[in-house]
């Protein structure tokens, strides 16, 4: 985890893709995943499922585990990708509840609504998480909504959705939730996060329980390749424009994320790289507390005292100084080299 706190998600994957392989692929038979889909649009399924960092699919394709003999991106249960349907796949879950103790993993994609509003098979998925939790020796959140309620749950919220350590908490299930959140959540994340749960690795938590080697920095101070613009005071004022992002909405200086390091579609790029503004999606309470989307949030983060516009200005007003005092002192040596030619 120290590795991937100096590298990135992405790198140590490309770097360490192979030997990853081998060590997971010792405990392979150990482990049973059982993968919950509540209210979402399927698009952590799909951000999972379709990821091309070299040797992504090669580490979980290739690894059969549980008792499904199923490789790990078809996990022991998993309702959107899984060949099994009806009664089949019912029993693969109550196989699942019967896999080895210690080595049960949970993941939850989508928020978790009140009764009525997202069923499963007849029965709620309020019901459903709360019948497979119990077993789990591991959960993990993968995406906003699981995390913290996501987009399902912006205001007026009717079917009540939340995120699912909040559920736990209302439901008296006493378990740990590792969240991974962002829309949609990152593979690399997820991949990482399995493998160090898998090979007995410590994962540090912040607050919020999201691993603190992807989500322990603030992107505006530690990570975004735009913040020289922002010190120096230039502002796009539309999406395309060269300079920071902040005037037309990026909230990087409230997001705890290293998006900028990990980025989607093969590395290729993230919002901020592609012109739109950072909409927070790594925070509780988004996106309630990051409307409007393209609007600057209330106050600028302060450089040594100063905000960017006027260190802006200022670094303007050296730049066109010190423009000045060089063009006064290539006058001045022009005459004096003209006085020594005519003496």
């Amino acid at each position: 985890m120290k590795t991937v706190a100096v590298m990135g998600a992405a790198a140590f994957l490309d770097t360490y893709g192979v030997e990853l392989a081998k060590a997971i692929n010792e405990v392979k038979d150990y482990w049973h995943i059982c993968w919950l889909n509540g209210a979402a649009c399927t698009g952590c399924t799909i951000s999972f499922a379709q990821s091309v960092n070299p040797g992504l699919l090669e580490i979980f394709t290739s690894i059969l585990v549980g008792n499904s003999g199923l490789p790990i991106v078809l996990p022991d249960y998993m309702e959107t990708l899984q060949p099994a349907s009806g009664t089949l796949a019912e029993e693969l879950i109550n196989r699942w509840k019967k896999g080895s103790k210690g080595r049960r993993i949970l993941i939850v994609e989508g928020a978790v609504p009140k009764k009525g509003f997202c069923q499963i098979h007849g029965k709620d998925f309020y019901e459903h998480l709360q019948d497979v939790a119990p077993y789990a020796d591991h959960v993990i959140a993968f995406g906003a909504c699981a995390c913290f309620g996501g987009v399902p749950s912006a205001k007026p919220n009717p079917t009540g959705v939340r995120g699912v350590q909040e559920f736990f908490k209302e439901a008296g299930i006493n378990k740990q939730v590792i969240n991974i959140p962002c829309c949609p959540g990152n593979p690399d994340h997820l991949v990482i996060t399995l493998s160090a749960v898998m090979l007995g690795e410590k994962i540090e938590l912040d607050k919020y329980n999201r691993p603190k080697v992807f989500f322990g920095k603030l992107m505006h101070d530690d990570l975004c390749p735009y913040r020289p613009y922002y010190d120096r005071g230039i502002f796009a004022e539309k999406p395309g424009e060269e300079g920071c992002r902040y005037k037309i909405g990026c909230k990087g200086p409230m997001t705890h994320t290293d998006c900028a390091l990990r980025k989607w579609n093969g590395h290729l790029s993230y919002c901020v790289e592609v012109g739109a503004p950072c909409i927070g999606c790594a925070e509780p309470g988004f996106p309630d507390n990051f409307e409007p989307f393209y609007k600057p949030v209330a106050e600028l983060p302060a450089v040594l005292g100063f905000g960017p516009e006027k260190i802006g200005e200022g670094i303007l007003a050296a730049t066109a100084a010190g423009i000045a005092i060089h063009g006064i002192r290539h006058v001045m040596s022009k005459k004096s080299e003209d006085r020594e030619k005519k003496r």
